[in-house]
């Protein structure tokens, strides 16, 4: 019998990098550089060097440590080209689509939840008095 412990959260999803115009586009899904968040970064590097362009937070995750909660990143489920090359749709974890503008590396939120985190961390119900 296996009594080791796990992760509940399972690992996030492969997002396979798109590549454009000789650029690639993937998801960075820790920033090391800065500290602030895991997931919800994407990274443009130059397909024939292998040197980061640029990155691009896309959206933020909610940080729940200083409640006591640990909760992982939410990455990409899923990334697709559209517009002709101009655009990129990213669609996270949470359900939440984001349109990049690959030319002004802007980011639209088209739908899903809230980005915003609640003011504090969910909490479970108390059980119903018998």
């Amino acid at each position: 019998m296996n009594t080791s412990p796990s992760n509940s959260r399972p690992s996030a999803p492969e997002v396979t990098p798109i590549e454009h115009a000789g650029v690639r586009y993937e998801q960075d899904q820790t920033d090391e550089r800065k500290g602030d968040q895991d997931g919800g970064y994407l990274a443009a590097i130059d397909a024939k060097t292998d040197d980061l362009l640029w990155r691009l937070k896309v959206y933020d995750v909610p940080d729940y440590k200083a409640a006591g909660v640990a909760m992982g990143g939410i990455y990409f489920r899923s990334m697709q080209l559209i517009k002709g090359g101009n655009e990129l749709e990213i669609e996270n974890e949470a359900g939440s689509v984001y349109r990049v503008d690959l030319s002004t590396r802007s980011v639209k939120k088209i739908s899903g939840p809230s980005d915003e985190a609640p003011s504090s961390p969910p909490v479970k119900p108390k059980p119903a008095p018998e």
